[in-house]
């Protein structure tokens, strides 16, 4: 009896083409960035779901007569999110003749796009962070959408981090925006001394943005008078993001302060895990890679500042 390369698969497929697929899946990932991680606190996590909350803590001091009592004052309860990380998959099947005939690397090429639609489904989800942070069909832990007139502090008070009249980007409507991002209290009314570091827009308002910050000269006249936009707000690097070519309002923009003090969340459960299989019957290769993640926001608004445009 003649024995054929269909009685030995781990032989003839398993050690030769699967890894090498493994390793064309995962050089796939890198034909994009993934722009979000500039932007998100990155975490991870071995849970099913990670619980958050926000709380206010103190007031201010208050004035205290010789020999009376000090004040107490106690925490307030703030907002609860819950993440929890779904699985996402995908796949393909090739049988391994094609992939012994195939010279022209067609089903590599395969392979690497399956990392690419990893990637890709990452920076889209990441995205709709903000494609959706309008709508009141996606609310947020204190009961508004990510970006609102109407957002709630721990102690009952409301605050905006969206201009009360939409707008495009122009020199107005970003002093605006930055006065009222400097507004921004804790939920006892303490302020919070923030400042955006990046801006984050789509390419057709990146080059308006680009223009506002970065000229030396205000672009809005003739006069030729110094733009004090230009580059640096208190003593702190300005950062105009990459066009984001995942933002589907394309006259949105969005300024963005440090990590530490927004609550845009990536977390990640899994990471991209690739298996492969031989079906010994048909001699059919399988290939599937999958990961668990989830993208959201939690607390109250603080930190980020958007408009939808005009």
């Amino acid at each position: 009896m003649t024995m054929t390369r269909a009685q030995f698969p781990d032989v003839f497929s398993s050690s030769a083409a699967l890894p090498f697929l493994r390793e064309i899946i995962e050089s796939g990932t890198k034909r994009r960035a993934e722009w979000f991680q500039d932007v998100f606190n990155m975490k991870t996590t071995d849970q099913a779901y990670e619980q958050y909350t926000t709380k206010a803590n103190f007031g201010l001091f208050v004035e205290t007569d010789e020999g009376a009592a000090v004040t107490y004052d106690e925490a307030l309860q703030g907002f609860d999110k819950t993440l929890t990380p779904l699985q996402y998959s995908l796949g393909f099947k090739v049988t391994k003749i094609a992939m012994d005939d195939d010279r022209k690397g067609v089903f590599s090429g395969q392979a690497s796009d399956l990392g690419w639609g990893w990637t890709e489904s990452r920076n889209v989800m990441a995205a709709d962070i903000f494609n959706n942070g309008f709508s009141n069909s996606f609310l947020g832990p204190d009961g508004v959408e990510l970006f609102s007139t109407l957002h709630v502090h721990e102690d009952g008070s409301t605050f905006r981090n969206e201009l009360a009249t939409s707008a495009d980007f122009s020199i107005t409507s970003f002093r605006t925006a930055m006065v009222d991002f400097r507004n921004f209290r804790d939920g006892r009314g303490k302020r919070l001394n923030l400042m955006p570091e990046k801006i984050l827009t789509s390419p057709d308002t990146w080059f308006d943005v680009a223009e506002v910050i970065q000229s030396p000269d205000r672009p809005d006249t003739a006069e030729r008078a110094v733009n004090v936009s230009r580059g640096f707000f208190g003593g702190a690097p300005f950062t105009i993001l990459p066009p984001n070519d995942y933002l589907t309002d394309l006259d949105a923009w969005f300024l963005i302060g440090p990590k530490e003090d927004h609550g845009l969340i990536f977390l990640e459960r899994e990471k991209l895990s690739i298996l492969n299989d031989v079906d010994f019957e048909t001699r059919t290769l399988k290939t599937a890679a999958w990961g668990r993640y989830d993208v959201d926001f939690i607390g109250n608004g603080k930190g980020v500042y958007g408009s939808p445009g005009a």
